[in-house]
């Protein structure tokens, strides 16, 4: 018997940085990272039959989510500054809480919300502002064709 995937490869793309509901920068590189804390629950009951040694049991307690982000900000055109970049270093100087949209091009994805927990950005003669982040998620909201 045959099975058949009549999936396809996920594509990166659509992936961008909000602040406020604006999109200010578009992410070039995406890596999400997850850990989960736990806390040590072994007890008398947990002796390993015909030994004096415990099992050690374990249960959950914290899903921690973190995104590492490279991108290039985005300049507004009704603005003579460059206000993506300027909003992205303050977002992260400040601890705001900003939003990363991915979208795929099915219309399924996701909305993250946190905070920088670091951010680097790098200007150079080509003329490009690029940034590194690491990203705290503290919510993430799926996103549906239509919704």
């Amino acid at each position: 018997m045959s099975t058949v995937n009549t999936g396809y490869e996920v594509k990166f793309a659509g992936t961008a940085v909000l602040i406020d509901g604006l999109v200010v920068a578009k992410v070039t590189a995406f890596n999400n990272d997850t850990s989960i804390s736990e806390e040590d629950v072994t007890a008398a009951e947990n002796v390993i039959p015909g030994t004096d040694v415990l099992h050690g049991e374990f249960t959950p307690i914290a899903v921690n989510e973190t995104a590492a982000i490279e991108g290039i900000t985005i300049e507004r055109t009704t603005s003579g500054r460059d206000v993506g970049q300027s909003e992205l270093k303050d977002a992260a100087q400040k601890g705001k809480i900003v939003t990363i949209r991915r979208i795929r091009n099915t219309g399924y994805g996701d909305i993250l919300n946190g905070f920088f927990t670091a951010f680097n950005e790098t200007g150079d003669v080509s003329g490009v502002y690029k940034f590194k982040s690491t990203f705290r998620v503290n919510s993430v909201t799926e996103v549906v064709p239509g919704s």
